[in-house]
């Protein structure tokens, strides 16, 4: 942010944190994962960017367009010395937007994970003298719509657009005190926290939960039904997480014990849970992606992790995060034992 011209409103370190990698890991996970279990240290911060732009889902561009404040503007699966934006040849010209503007929006920040763990706590993070101000976000779901109206927001909520491109007279960028792919314990601790002034969600589900991915339009459990059977038998009840208010959510978490899941959106919900809650996560090989684990071992769970059969080695390709896959159901009931 800095190098675009802005100024720091107010900085608090977030430290590195070592996530280690899960006990009873096979010694394929244990590489694989070990890979990223140091995460560096962060910033909890609010930055003011006279004459800013934003682009798309919450890019920040330099005043002049011609660089990105990649702090601030996540791009999942690529380094940080680049961002696709930079070799666009079809940008508009920016629209004006005159007064304050303050930007929390991000990639992916239409889906519930990326909103929770990404979105939310920037939007934490800002003092209150900015709640009149308009503020970029995802307002679509209807746990944003919650958020904005628990916190107060006087200021009109403006939802990004794919490709529009605005020049803000003086834009306020929070950064990231976490996300998802770098868990902190302030990130996760503030969500927690926040949640507390939700309504009533009710009693769970349950202290023995199955998230299912029926309805899902990708990452499919393609034997579901066997898995949901032997489930049941043992005491699980069989959750869909789109069907419940995000209140209801939070408290399925919170109440559960024991929680099964295929890699999915709803698994940002293991921030709401209990220290030593089971979880047992389940991946397609080719994607056996961390970021929950993370969660899981800031939070203290009891975390296991389940991977589909196949001849290749454990990778997380992500081209490969919309294949479905089976469960071995064997190593499954192993992982609740």
């Amino acid at each position: 942010m800095a190098r675009c011209g802005g100024e720091w409103l107010s900085r608090t370190a977030v430290a590195a944190f070592d996530y280690g990698v899960p006990a009873g890991a096979t010694a394929e996970l244990r590489e694989l994962w070990g890979q990223n279990r140091f995460r560096r240290a962060l910033e909890a911060a609010v930055a003011r960017l006279p004459g800013g732009r934003y682009f798309g889902e919450g890019i920040v561009l330099a005043p002049d367009g011609r660089s990105v404040a990649r702090d601030v503007s996540l791009e999942f699966g690529r380094g940080e010395d680049t961002h696709w934006l930079l070799g666009e040849k079809k940008m508009k010209d920016p629209k004006f937007v005159s007064g304050t503007t303050v930007l929390v929006a991000s990639t992916l920040g239409d889906g519930y994970c990326h909103w929770l763990l990404d979105e939310l706590p920037r939007l934490l993070t800002l003092p209150g003298e900015f709640k009149k101000e308009s503020v970029v976000a995802h307002a679509a779901l209807e746990c944003s719509r919650t958020a904005v109206g628990l916190l107060g927001w006087t200021g009109a909520v403006v939802e990004p657009a794919r490709r529009g491109h605005w020049q803000c007279e003086q834009l306020i960028v929070p950064t990231f005190p976490g996300w998802t792919g770098q868990a902190t314990k302030p990130q996760l601790d503030s969500i927690s926290h926040f949640v507390e002034r939700l309504p009533d969600g009710g009693e769970g589900r349950g202290g023995r939960i199955y998230v299912s991915r029926a309805a899902a339009r990708r990452r499919r459990v393609s034997n579901e039904a066997e898995v949901a059977a032997a489930l049941g038998e043992r005491g699980f009840a069989s959750v869909r997480l789109e069907e419940l208010s995000w209140a209801e959510q939070v408290m399925t978490f919170r109440q559960a014990k024991v929680i099964v899941a295929a890699h999915g959106a709803g698994l940002a919900n293991l921030t709401f849970c209990a220290p030593g809650t089971r979880v047992v996560e389940c991946f397609n090989r080719d994607y056996v992606n961390d970021c929950f684990w993370q969660i899981a071992a800031i939070r203290g769970l009891d975390y296991r992790a389940v991977i589909s059969d196949g001849p290749g080695p454990m990778a997380c390709v992500r081209r490969s995060n919309r294949m479905d896959f089976a469960i071995n159901v064997g190593q499954l009931l192993d992982a609740l034992r």
